[in-house]
């Protein structure tokens, strides 16, 4: 039965609002992961993600019958996430980029997971120096790989308006990941050093 519609997200949904608690089961273990690489890219604290990714299915628990039947569940359920986490970012006015006192994230971000990890390190520490709006953007099409159209879901914008953040986004990543790269270069072996 492996692809079949019985194996989707959608069909565990359907199945889960319709009472199936094995359903939900499905659901928690094949989208949990995404859920939490979402969060903990929003919270940089693994504990926090993990208690968020609790808040997040208790929601999708209590608002299971509100599920329209059929839509795409990944979207929904990040726009859930995402709404939890800024519900309590307001409620405990803290700061969700808490970083160490050398600049870098306390917990590894798993954004670029199969790259190098000064490579991976690099791209972490550039997309958690963009505005918040381009970081998320980013991260919801191509981290999490939701299309343009799931990630305004998401994020309650327009398709058009996540393109030019993505877009935005990269222009301003590309000049952290340059600006990093030089950073780290000593003179150029042609430029003449003097004592």
């Amino acid at each position: 039965m492996e692809g079949s519609l019985a194996d989707t997200p959608e069909e565990w949904m359907r199945r889960y609002a319709a009472g199936d608690i094995d359903a939900f089961e499905q659901l928690y273990r094949h989208l949990s992961p995404k859920v939490f690489g979402y969060l903990l890219r929003l919270t940089r604290q693994r504990q926090r993600a993990e208690d968020l990714v609790q808040i997040t299915f208790s929601k999708v628990h209590r608002s299971r019958h509100s599920y329209l039947t059929g839509a795409p569940v990944l979207p929904w359920l990040l726009a859930i996430a995402r709404r939890s986490f800024y519900d309590e970012y307001r409620r405990d006015k803290t700061r969700p980029e808490e970083l160490s006192a050398d600049g870098a994230l306390p917990e590894p971000a798993l954004v670029a997971s199969g790259l190098e990890p000064d490579l991976a390190d690099a791209l972490d520490q550039a997309l958690s120096r963009l505005p918040r709006t381009y970081a998320e953007a980013i991260e919801l099409t191509k981290v999490t790989g939701l299309s343009l159209a799931e990630a305004a879901a998401v994020l309650g914008a327009s398709k058009t308006a996540v393109k030019l953040r993505v877009h935005r986004g990269y222009v301003l990543l590309r000049q952290e990941l340059e600006a990093q790269a030089g950073s780290h270069h000593g003179p150029d072996r042609d430029q003449k050093v003097t004592p």
